[in-house]
């Protein structure tokens, strides 16, 4: 296969959030600005407990079949189903999907830790004896690609990456690096990650949970949140060559345009928020766009006060000359899936494009203690006209300097 240099496109989007399954279940609950809570299993004994966001009740059999699945865990499944629904909405089933065309990138954290804690325990209490063989394969970041990628028979690629909150954005970025080289025509995108002890372990331990008012949690760009407000789930984007969309006769949803990403090595907010603005430049640039063209930013804000006055200050500097960009931030929503979160806001974007809506971001209604407030920041949803030819600039940034900018624009025949 030769390389590429065309358009790359999103034809098909799918989802499996606390808010049901598809990508129109997310886009609701966005609309609406209704999140979906719960309190959690306090961690230790002394731990106060946390507010989250957990998949309910779903039945993986329906989309997967009962295969297998009593050996997957949550994490796998989540992904699995929501890779199901975006090759049905993109029309890639059955035998119009090539093995050797199809790659997978998948971005994903923390999906393996609760069976290596499980392993581990079980090895060391009960004897290496006692663990069961069919749960090593999940103790593996990449067990929920490998799940997919057997069941697709993808042998384009398979990849999982891992870069903290950056993860989802990477992803994209990934798969179109991997189309433009030639090597896949059709490539799942996804991002997953799934609750459990011992990921909200590391949670707490980085100091990114509330300590009291858990209530207030995950209230971006607002100096009353309390912390994040820890979530669960995978979204996918089927994202392929425009020239293969077209010859199967399928009408692309959007273009991804362009996706940069960089590292700030200081721990400054002044230095993070000017290596977050240089990454939205270069994912701009390699769209062939300027911050003038700019109509959404689908902030990548989670509520944690440090990381949101970083992103308030590079939209200062990014926007100054573009007073009517809109500003959404969706974890306000959705809660912080971490891994999964990038792509969950390129569905956002993409949702955006087709409804002619921006929605508005749970809170934001306390900003006079912000670093710097965000102008254009919308807390009640508004409407988008133009917006099937509007431009949208996804931004993301990690605790430990890694920052990622994606340009998602409506599709133009």
């Amino acid at each position: 296969m030769s390389k590429y240099n065309g358009p790359i496109v999103i034809t098909g989007m799918g989802a499996v959030s606390p808010f049901g399954l598809g990508a129109e279940a997310v886009w609701q609950a966005l609309e609406k600005g209704e999140r979906r809570t719960q309190v959690l299993e306090p961690i230790g004994l002394e731990d106060q407990s946390i507010l989250g966001s957990k998949v309910g009740e779903w039945s993986p059999a329906d989309l997967l079949g009962k295969r297998g699945l009593q050996y997957m865990r949550p994490s796998s499944q989540f992904l699995s189903g929501a890779s199901v629904l975006a090759l049905r909405e993109a029309a890639l089933t059955g035998d119009d999907v090539l093995p050797d065309d199809l790659g997978v990138s998948i971005g994903c954290n923390l999906g393996g830790l609760q069976s290596i804690a499980d392993y581990d325990y079980t090895a060391i209490k009960e004897g290496p004896q006692y663990v069961s063989p069919m749960e090593a394969p999940n103790t593996l970041a990449n067990a929920p690609a490998s799940h997919l990628a057997i069941r697709l028979k993808a042998r384009a690629f398979n990849t999982t990456l891992a870069s903290g909150q950056c993860t989802g954005l990477d992803t994209l970025g990934y798969a179109a690096k991997a189309l433009r080289e030639g090597r896949a025509r059709q490539v799942v995108a996804g991002g997953v990650e799934e609750l459990s002890q011992a990921v909200l372990w590391v949670y707490r331990n980085s100091n990114v949970l509330p300590t009291e008012r858990i209530e207030d949690a995950g209230r971006p760009f607002d100096s009353e949140s309390s912390g994040w407000l820890p979530s669960e789930g995978a979204a996918v984007l089927i994202v392929e060559r425009k020239v293969d969309a077209l010859a199967r006769g399928v009408r692309p949803l959007a273009e991804l345009a362009g996706w940069s990403s960089a590292f700030a090595p200081s721990s400054a907010l002044e230095k993070r928020a000017s290596v977050l603005r240089r990454t939205a430049l270069q994912a701009l640039g390699a769209a062939g766009l300027t911050p003038e063209n700019i109509d959404v930013i689908v902030s990548g804000a989670s509520g944690l006060k440090a990381q949101d006055q970083v992103e308030a200050l590079a939209l200062h500097d990014l926007l100054e000359n573009n007073p009517q960009v809109c500003v959404t931030a969706i974890k306000g929503t959705l809660g912080e899936m971490y891994g999964a979160s990038g792509l969950f806001q390129a569905l956002a974007a993409v949702s955006m494009l087709g409804a002619g809506i921006v929605p508005p971001t749970i809170g934001g209604g306390h900003q006079h203690l912000a670093v710097s407030p965000v102008n254009g920041l919308l807390t009640e949803a508004r409407a988008w006209p133009g917006s099937k030819k509007g431009t949208t600039l996804l931004l993301a940034q990690d605790l430990f300097g890694s920052t990622s900018a994606v340009v998602i624009r409506g599709y133009q025949d």
